[in-house]
């Protein structure tokens, strides 16, 4: 790609660990790297101090952690065409470079707090920030904040699509009995953080209202404790000393199987395969991968309506849970409909063959491989004034 031999672009941000931050500047970095962009890298601490590489590992295959490892910072005098920043807080401070580009997301609709040395939008501008948000929730942010409209691109983030495919019957037996599921237990998964954003105890009463009419329904639960030591195990605690703890029966409890390891990329793509549905109700997101990849391998997947997964779902891919805007005293959230969440699960169950699949996995492949992506962060790279 002519554009991208021509330039050399310093990112400055994280790498080699798990955090959504660095999982999405290290594929970005893959692509970038394999179309001719000339690479140069400078590690900004993380966020939290304990997070490390032998811990909190990325999952990527050995010959993309060499390369990914192998980036160095420029050269004394070496010219740089850009520079690209993507770790917390968010640093708007100049760049040896005319062009900056800093990705970030405001999940809540506002980023105060979350800059680095409270810099305000008038130094920014004049330290010729442009802003990377992963989606149109996402960018409510940053307007708020005093950036406009042409100061902020929304990109999306991307899948593999070498790893993040469908399996064939052969091979999802397989992975299903490697993961103790039975042939006629149907599956719903979620990962991430765990925290109430993510709408996982909206998910857990959702199941455990369901179980008595879908003995075969099942709840996995992916968690990050490795990174923020939220368990799932936790939300499940203080549902089942509240008002919704009689839901939570022996039939209920032995129906739900808890995650905490770190997993390799390629474990990850075998537990949503194994799943048969991938489902999000959540409350606030700066973009929700989960579900994009979970599709991406054919699985139907539920997302909450009229949050930051618009701007990737489709209605081949799953089900959307109607959802409130709820306005705080900075920013808002959602607020998931419950029996809208019932109804999706319900769908699902009834038709599961109806949503996702090789139809959905194309689809995601077609708009959203890295390749795509890439085809539009060039440009924001490149373009900016």
């Amino acid at each position: 790609m002519t554009e991208g031999a021509a330039l050399t672009l310093l990112i400055e941000g994280w790498r080699g660990i798990n955090q959504s931050y660095a999982v999405v500047n290290q594929w970005q970095m893959l692509e970038l790297a394999r179309r001719g962009v000339a690479l140069r890298f400078r590690d900004v601490p993380y966020f939290k101090p304990g997070w490390n590489q032998r811990d909190n590992a990325a999952g990527f295959d050995a010959e993309q952690v060499a390369l990914i490892a192998g980036l160095h910072p420029p050269l004394s005098g070496e010219a740089i065409g850009a520079t690209f920043r993507i770790a917390y807080p968010y640093d708007f401070s100049p760049a040896r470079t005319e062009r900056l580009l800093v990705f970030g997301t405001s999940e809540d609709g506002f980023i105060d707090g979350m800059v680095r040395d409270g810099t305000d939008v008038a130094t920014a501008r004049r330290n010729r920030v442009r802003i990377m948000t992963p989606s149109n929730w996402s960018r409510v942010g940053f307007l708020a904040y005093g950036f406009r409209e042409e100061e902020v691109a929304v990109i999306p983030h991307g899948v593999d699509t070498a790893i993040f495919r469908p399996a064939g019957p052969a091979d999802r037996a397989r992975l299903r009995a490697m993961l103790r599921f039975a042939p006629d237990d149907f599956v719903l998964l979620s990962v991430g953080s765990m925290a109430r954003g993510k709408g996982i105890d909206l998910l857990l009463r959702a199941y455990a209202t369901l179980k008595p009419r879908h003995p075969q329904l099942r709840l996995a639960l992916k968690d990050s404790a490795d990174l923020y030591g939220w368990q799932a195990q936790t939300v499940l605690r203080n549902l089942m000393d509240g008002p919704h703890g009689r839901l939570f029966t022996e039939a209920a409890l032995s129906g739900i199987r808890f995650i905490s390891r770190n997993l390799t990329m390629r474990q990850m793509q075998a537990l949503y395969v194994a799943a048969d549905c991938y489902a999000s109700p959540y409350r606030a997101e700066g973009f929700n991968m989960p579900p994009l990849e979970a599709a991406a391998c054919g699985v139907p997947i539920i997302v909450t309506r009229g949050g930051a997964t618009d701007d990737y779902f489709d209605p081949l891919l799953g089900h959307q849970v109607e959802s409130r805007v709820v306005p705080d005293d900075k920013g808002r959230s959602l607020e998931p409909d419950f029996d809208s969440l019932i109804q999706a699960i319900e769908a699902v169950l009834a038709s599961p063959g109806a949503t996702g699949g090789e139809t959905g996995s194309r689809l995601v492949h077609e708009r959203f491989s890295w390749a795509a992506v890439c085809d539009r962060l060039m440009p924001a790279i490149l373009g900016m004034a």
